[in-house]
């Protein structure tokens, strides 16, 4: 929770106010409807990472004063902020790799605070006890109180909840009391609480929400449910999933191919303003950290009665969408059902049998003898031509039942790509990412990382899910009724006339700032296959805006679509078991209840925000654990690529491990000059140097998982 901070308007000169970020340096940047301000660490009057706050315009010669009088840092010309070198939010460097900050301010004053509570380690100085916050963004250490008794007697060293009566300000440090003795810093999995907790996340749930799991009961009072039991439906998840919340179908009927797409129906069984309701709200979001996972709902409904588990009957909702042979749909329905899953596949499973060819018995017989398509449930494979055609699963022995699942998901994956054309097609920008997954054994340290990338298989799933959001989205769009929308603003122009100078020092001669979604998708088509497109893939994917929930649909720019929103994840996201009910009310004709359609766009804008919070988190975990797992490795060789360029240094992203490290300008030749206009240091006598997006070798010198710190040296 927030807290509103008092003090006199000022109405004798224009101000304007944001919420200010802080680096691990602890430099200032709020952002605001004329421009991003940047704030020296002396002018930022007790503010912290996270509050709203009121910034006053400086001119130069008065930020350089304030600098040169209190040793402040500023930007350099040319040098936009990103995030601190080997900093959690994976930008790199203290600086970013374009751009300038044009305006130079202070806060006059914090409107509203963002932290009540802080995490942190308790120290004892000459007797008196001081909590020193986890967040290395936060550079304020917390006094306690000693006439505030709390009945809390804590060890030196240990991870404390300190709730804050007084901020800092210009004249006055900040204090507080201990409010829960987390525990000792050495204990397994404190770390990861610790990330955790500083995030604000619920890692217990309440007695009432654990009580109504355990004893929760189905509801299907507004609509019937269909018996889909007998379907072919199968699962493709994660290997370490538990929570299954979708899973998939095809079938050929009356000669056409149907697409089912089947998502756990948790709304069945968390009533609105219930107990799990009510926690589910405030989580907002399964949080998926190294090694943990902290569930949105009890595990007894995530894991177990919700989860699609195979050979189990569950309690779905289902799309179903009849396709037509260029896989565009034709026709849509929603309803409740009843399924039972017949396979549950990991993404390895399922690219190891796309990477199979079929068998000669499992390819469709010649047009000429092509049977007549049964009504239900055949396989559907591509033929050579590229036209999607029916077969019984490949068997000419009735006594021999075939394994249909190598035919169905041949041919989802062909429909998958289909759909992924038409998107880009329409104007969609296919990013491409690669992450770290860890492997952690019981005493929370890892033991082994294997980069994810995109495949076959997690397209196949990927386009099936965008294309039931679209169809929800649209149904309800068309209908206006009261709905959450996933949408995603254009970009600021401002931000893609930073890349310019980026893209041009690659050699990619653009006339100006790409301007819409095709144009960004052409670069990244361009650069594919080639050293530096994980880089620019990155930095164009930094300059968009972030996609957030809303009850009123603007536009999704990101996948160019007219309609779309949340629907396939219920079981780990609040917007889309909203977006259930809401549809179910649709379906019934039934008006849904005031108290949920007034607070839509709360809980839109709580949830985006919650979303935010997670992802930082999982950064910060994933850069703890990537920190811990090389420092085995101390002085080895790793190759990687220059991934951003400051002052005072550069930041190199290690191939094996995406773990991002800094090589300190200190240990860089002194013959080498900084150009911030080219992201490069070079030798002007030799040409030598290193630029942004240049392969090299480096030698791990140093890691600090508590910081989540690496520093190389170039080798």
């Amino acid at each position: 929770m927030s807290r509103k901070s008092r003090g006199r308007s000022h109405h004798n000169r224009k101000v304007s106010s944001g919420i200010i970020r802080v680096t691990r340096k602890g430099l200032g940047f709020v952002e605001t409807p004329e421009g991003e301000y940047f704030i020296p660490r002396s002018r930022m009057r007790g503010a912290m990472d996270g509050d709203r706050v009121e910034v006053e315009r400086l001119s130069a010669r008065d930020s350089h004063r304030g600098h040169k009088r209190r040793g402040g840092n500023a930007p350099a010309k040319g040098g936009r902020r990103g995030g601190d070198a080997g900093g959690a939010d994976g930008a790199g460097g203290a600086w970013g790799t374009s751009g300038a900050v044009e305006l130079l301010g202070r806060v006059s004053r914090v409107l509203e605070r963002a932290h009540e509570t802080l995490v942190g380690t308790l120290h004892y100085l000459d007797g008196l006890g001081v909590v020193r916050p986890h967040d290395v963004r936060i550079a304020h250490d917390i006094f306690l109180d000693p006439h505030i008794p709390t009945g809390h007697s804590a060890a030196e060293g240990a991870i404390v909840v300190v709730r804050i009566t007084t901020y800092p300000g210009r004249l006055e440090a900040a204090s507080g009391y201990i409010e829960e003795i987390i525990g000792q810093g050495d204990e397994v999995g404190m770390d990861l609480e610790v990330i955790a907790r500083a995030h604000g996340f619920e890692t217990v749930f309440s007695a009432a929400a654990l009580t109504e799991a355990e004893n929760v009961a189905q509801d299907d009072a507004l609509l019937k449910r269909r018996d889909l039991r007998d379907r072919f439906i199968f699962t493709i998840d994660p290997a370490d999933a538990k929570d299954f919340d979708d899973a998939l179908s095809l079938d050929f009927i009356d000669g056409q191919a149907v697409l089912g797409v089947h998502i756990a129906d948790v709304s069945a069984y968390v009533a609105w303003d219930s107990a799990l309701d009510l926690n589910a709200r405030r989580r907002a979001t399964s949080v998926y950290l190294p090694g943990r996972v902290i569930p949105m709902l009890p595990p007894a409904l995530s894991d177990e009665l919700c989860s699609l588990r195979p050979h189990e009957d569950k309690c779905a909702f289902t799309v179903e969408m009849t396709l037509s042979a260029e896989a565009t749909v034709e026709s849509c329905a929603f309803y409740l059902s009843l399924i039972r899953s017949s396979a549950r596949l990991t993404y390895d499973e399922a690219q190891h049998i796309l990477s199979t060819p079929l068998s000669s018995t499992q390819q469709p017989p010649p047009p000429a003898q092509q049977p007549t398509p049964p009504a239900r449930h055949s396989g559907l494979v591509p033929e050579s031509n590229g036209s999607l055609a029916d077969n019984n699963g490949g068997s000419t022995n009735p006594s021999c039942p075939p394994d249909p699942l190598p035919t169905k998901l041949h041919a989802l994956n062909r429909i998958a790509q289909r759909l992924t054309q038409r998107r880009v097609a329409r104007g969609a920008i296919e990013f491409e990412s690669v992450e770290a997954k860890l492997t952690l054994n019981e005493q929370g340290a890892p033991t082994d990382v294997r980069l994810r990338g995109k495949t076959d298989a997690t397209s196949l799933v990927e386009e099936a899910m965008i294309l039931a959001n679209e169809q929800v989205a649209a149904f309800m769009l068309s209908h206006g009724a009261p709905m959450v929308y996933r949408v995603h603003d254009e970009p600021y122009a401002a931000a893609l006339e930073e890349l310019l100078p980026t893209l041009r020092e690659f050699g990619y001669a653009l006339g100006g700032a790409p301007q819409t979604s095709r144009e960004i998708q052409a670069i990244l088509e361009a650069t594919a296959h080639k050293p530096e497109h994980h880089l620019i893939s990155t930095l164009l994917l930094r300059a968009m805006k972030r996609a957030r929930y809303a009850p009123v649909y603007t536009t999704h720019f990101g996948l160019a679509s007219t309609a779309y929103t949340h629907f396939t994840s219920p079981i780990r996201r609040y917007p889309d078991l909203l977006v259930h009910r809401l549809l179910k009310y649709q379906l019934a004709g039934v008006e849904p209840p005031q108290t949920m359609t007034r607070q839509l766009g709360g809980l839109c804008e709580h949830s985006s925000e919650q979303e935010r919070e997670a992802e930082q988190a999982t950064r910060e975990a994933t850069a703890l654990k990537l920190c811990e797992y090389l420092a085995k490795r101390l002085n080895e060789r790793f190759t990687g690529v220059i991934t951003a360029v400051n002052p005072a240094g550069f930041v190199v992203r290690e191939d094996t491990t995406t773990a991002e490290g800094f090589v300190e300008r200190v240990s860089l030749s002194a013959a080498l000059i900084y150009d911030p206009a080219r992201h490069r240091y070079h030798d002007p006598d030799t040409g030598k140097g290193y630029r942004l997006g240049q392969p090299l070798t480096v030698v791990l010198r140093e890691s600090d998982p508590a910081r989540r710190r690496l520093i190389f040296t170039i080798a």
